[in-house]
C-alpha cells in the first residue's frame, strides 16, 4: 500500500485559510461594527495583509516545485488554490467599499 505524504497538499490548504482567516477577520469586523467607518477600515487594512500574504504564498509555491519538492500535479492545484483564494480575498471586501456608511 503507497503511504500519501500531507505535506503535498499543504499549498492547496495553505491558500484556503488565508482566505478563511480574512473572512472571519472581515465578518467579524462588520458585525461588531455595523455600519461604521471602523469595520470598512478594518476589511481594508485585513484586505492589504492578506493580499500580501497569498502573494508571499504564490512565491514559494513557484519556489518549491522549482526545487522539485511539488509534483507538477501538486503545483497546478496550488496555482488554482492561490487563484480561488485571491478572487475569494477581493470579493469578500467587495462590500466595504460598495457599501460605505
Amino acid at each position: 500500500m503507497k503511504s500519501t505524504n500531507p505535506l503535498r497538499w499543504r499549498p492547496m490548504i495553505t491558500a484556503f485559510v488565508i482566505w478563511f482567516a480574512h473572512f472571519m477577520v472581515v465578518w467579524a469586523a462588520s458585525e461588531i461594527w455595523a455600519h461604521q467607518w471602523m469595520a470598512n477600515a478594518v476589511a481594508w487594512v485585513a484586505t492589504a495583509i492578506a493580499l500580501v500574504a497569498v502573494g508571499v504564498h504564490w512565491v514559494r509555491v513557484k519556489a518549491r516545485h522549482a526545487e522539485g519538492a511539488l509534483s507538477d500535479w501538486n503545483h497546478h492545484f496550488a496555482q488554482g488554490a492561490v487563484a480561488i483564494a485571491t478572487a475569494a480575498v477581493v470579493f469578500s471586501a467587495l462590500p466595504s467599499l460598495v457599501f460605505l456608511p
